[in-house]
């Protein structure tokens, strides 16, 4: 996180060798963390990559010798814990702590290297603990010896006056002068304290002035861009330079993106999201997309960054529109890692608000090698420092028979961080979605349109406030025959959509002749319209809920009650207002959006809805690793969604072995 930060200063200062040099990162280390956490050496990897490199990081370590109460030689395999700076060969200083000249010293040469090279540089601070590691901990038990020895030891304070005195540097009236100073002071800041008046926000970078903290009004403004200026940067983005060498197979997909664009009926997911990055780098935000392969995409479906075929050079379509004064577009591949570098973005998206920071996962399955950073900072960030971000994380969810480590961004742990209480009561007031989100501690999301994913990555920007972006990001939508929007969806009067209701003009114009409802989210809409089409059903709509967490529930209500004619159940048995998702029962949004659907109903219409869930069965594994059961786990869920089942009078709960129960 200090590391994105610094490296956000050395951007907006310039983004020079001389900016890089101005901003100096120090990081403080516990000696046993040091030597066994693995984010540092996820972070020390960064220190020469491209657009994560900061000249060069001090790293402190505090060694005490000790971790908790486990003795260096059941901490580390090493002889010495700053070993790993070894592996990059770091310059390592080591210092005695009860000796702060030479530590003043190590300190200065450690600086002056960083400067001189660039590179990170390690102090091995070597002391000692004098008490246990909190107030209630006796380290008298677990090493006797070491803390006896210690309780013997003078202090260092003393160490180091009676070294002054006997060289004849300093008297002792002198030292007692300086110390009877220090206290005073510290004294005189302790009873100021009480009598402080300080502004709550006040240590919040300046760059934030003027953005809406939780408890004021907020403001937004509109999403959709003008027409003739969505074809002009859709135009930049199929134009590469004179001479440069294209691969063949790209060279079909801009003409085809530049046909479409033309015609403006059918804009596909990454033309959509490449126009969202365009408008905002006019608009003077500053774009960065980083993760492993986010360039071109896990998918190949972005190619923001592409190759010349013969000398390898790269060039980049957003970086070099030409429409006028744009901000910076920085796409850029990481180091296989995911808690150090969604880290580093996180910090860097504390220094600006005016920026679009997207942390891309290879697929959103490995963002659980991040779960540190989403646990302890992204979801609680604000509310435990008063310090928002707009962080966007892009996390390949869908079910395509991958298996188990290549379907789940597992959108049940996101949804159970969510802070929205399932049975407060919505206002259903005006702006009721943009003031939910500015309570809430993030946005959920898992879109099923292009113009959608435009609308989410612009909405980002905004709004007077920031808030983290969940988004379950697809992986077989980007070249889907039925994904695609309308350039007017993108146009004027056009905006982000929380709920989609039923698409079909038919079916929407007659909903007194609908008695099955479904609602789901995802790729999953999909494979449920076509086989809808497939069997000619006009008495069943569909609804995707596009923004999970927090809740619509204002929209929601909109969409029960234009469908009077749903069975909603008796109030123990489940009627026809169906769940469907691809997930297992015990994960995906079930169990988030069950409750919120049964209080949309109590309170905003006064009935005792019982939703019926339709998906996989609980499961301890996320997905089958066979591609047959997969289709038949798909197929069922499928037609189970939209066909039902004879229960003979509520004694079939579950028409599949492959499902879940539907209550």
């Amino acid at each position: 996180v200090t590391l994105g930060r610094s490296r956000a200063k050395q951007f907006y200062a310039g983004n020079t060798e001389e900016t890089k040099k101005a901003v100096l990162p120090v990081l403080f280390h516990g000696d046993a963390s040091f030597a066994g956490q693995g984010v540092c050496y996820e972070t020390m990897q960064l220190q020469h990559v491209q657009d994560f490199g900061t000249g060069g990081t001090i790293h402190v370590i505090i060694n005490n010798q000790i971790g908790f109460t486990t003795d260096p030689i059941d901490d580390r395999s090493t002889l010495y814990c700053t070993d790993l700076g070894k592996t990059f060969s770091c310059p390592i200083f080591h210092c005695n702590g009860d000796d702060p000249a030479s530590v003043v010293a190590a300190f200065e040469l450690a600086a002056e290297w960083r400067q001189s090279w660039g590179s990170d540089v390690l102090i091995d601070l070597i002391c000692y603990r004098r008490f246990g590691h909190n107030e209630t901990l006796n380290p008298d038990y677990t090493q006797p010896g070491l803390y006896q020895k210690i309780a013997k030891h003078p202090r260092t304070e003393k160490v180091f006056a009676d070294q002054l005195v006997n060289t004849g540097v300093a008297t002792q009236a002198e030292l007692d002068a300086i110390k009877e100073g220090i206290w005073k002071a510290h004294e005189d800041a302790f009873v100021a304290a009480d009598s402080f008046k300080g502004d709550t926000f006040q240590w919040i970078a300046t760059k934030w002035e003027g953005f809406a903290k939780p408890n004021e009004q907020s403001h937004s403004t509109p999403t959709g861009v003008d027409i003739d200026l969505l074809k002009k940067v859709g135009f930049r983005l199929c134009e590469a330079p004179d001479g440069f060498n294209l691969h063949n197979g790209l060279k079909r997909q801009l003409k085809a993106k530049r046909e479409d664009l033309e015609d403006g009926t059918a804009i596909d997911w990454a033309t959509a999201e490449a126009l969202a990055y365009g408008t905002l780098l006019l608009e003077g935000d500053h774009v960065r997309l980083t993760g492993q392969d986010v360039q071109s995409g896990t998918f190949a479906h972005r190619h923001s960054v592409i190759r010349d075929q013969k000398n390898g050079e790269s060039y980049c379509f957003l970086d070099n529109l030409n429409l006028g004064k744009q901000g910076k577009f920085m796409a850029r591949n990481s180091i296989l890692a995911e808690y150090g570098v969604l880290g580093f973005e996180l910090g860097y998206t504390y220094e600006n608000p005016h920026s679009l920071v997207i942390w891309e996962a290879q697929f959103g399955d490995f963002a659980n090698t991040a779960q540190v950073m989403i646990d302890q900072f992204i979801s609680a960030g604000e509310h435990k420092w008063l310090q928002q971000t707009g962080l966007t994380l892009l996390l390949p969810h869908g079910y395509e028979g991958q298996g188990a480590e290549h379907s789940s961004c597992r959108l049940e742990r996101f949804l159970q961080m969510s802070d929205d209480d399932e049975d407060d009561i919505p206002s259903f007031e005006k702006d009721f979605g943009r003031s939910q989100i500015q309570k809430a501690n993030w946005q959920v999301v898992n879109v099923t349109t292009p113009a959608n994913v435009f609308h989410m990555f612009r909405r980002q920007q905004h709004r007077d406030f920031r808030k983290p972006l969940i988004v379950a990001s697809t992986k077989s939508l980007f070249r889907h025959k039925l994904c695609k929007s309308p350039l007017s969806d993108l146009g004027p009067d056009s905006r982000f959509e929380r709920v989609l209701d039923e698409r079909n003009a038919e079916i929407a114009a007659n909903p007194d002749q609908v008695d099955r409802l479904i609602f789901c989210s995802g790729k999953i809409y999909y494979e449920l319209l076509e086989k809808r089409e497939e069997l000619g059903l006009k008495n069943v709509a569909i609804v995707t809920v596009e923004q999970i967490a927090p809740f619509p529930f204002d929209r929601v209500k909109t969409i029960l009650e234009t469908y009077k004619n749903v069975d909603i159940g008796d109030g123990l048995h489940p009627g026809n207002v169906v769940w469907c998702q691809e997930e297992p029962k015990n994960m995906g949004p079930w169990s988030y959006v069950r409750p919120r659907l049964v209080t949309t109903a109590r309170e905003g219409m006064n009935n005792d809805l019982v939703m019926r869930y339709v998906g996989r069965r609980a499961a301890a594994s996320p997905a089958t690793g066979y591609p047959k059961v997969h289709a038949a786990e798909q197929k069922a869920l499928v037609e189970a969604a939209l066909l039902g089942h004879d229960d003979q009078a509520w004694q079939v709960q579950r028409p599949s072995k492959l499902l879940g129960f539907q209550t």
